[in-house]
């Protein structure tokens, strides 16, 4: 069969032999790069922090006492209308 790829099996001491580069931070010692899902009861305000968070990442400003690598965001507002977000 094409396309079927076989599964590729590690041990344990092969997988601690491994050079592996520790994480990139985006907010150091707090947020790491990758997907992240914030979850809460409704309506304490997510969006909100989320909202500010990508606007300090963004212009490379402190997120609390911590300090953040400047980078480009993406804010995907899939539950909020331009309203609620005005």
């Amino acid at each position: 069969m094409q396309g079927i790829k076989s599964l590729s099996v590690i041990d344990g001491k092969s997988l601690l032999a491994l050079d592996v580069e520790p994480p990139k931070f985006i907010i150091l010692r707090f947020l790491p790069v990758g997907l992240h899902i914030l979850s809460g009861s409704a309506k304490i305000g997510k969006s909100w922090l989320s909202l500010w968070i990508c606007q300090q990442v963004s212009g490379g400003e402190m997120v609390w006492e911590f300090e953040t690598l400047k980078c480009g965001t993406l804010y995907l507002a899939l539950e909020d209308t331009v309203d609620r977000l005005h």
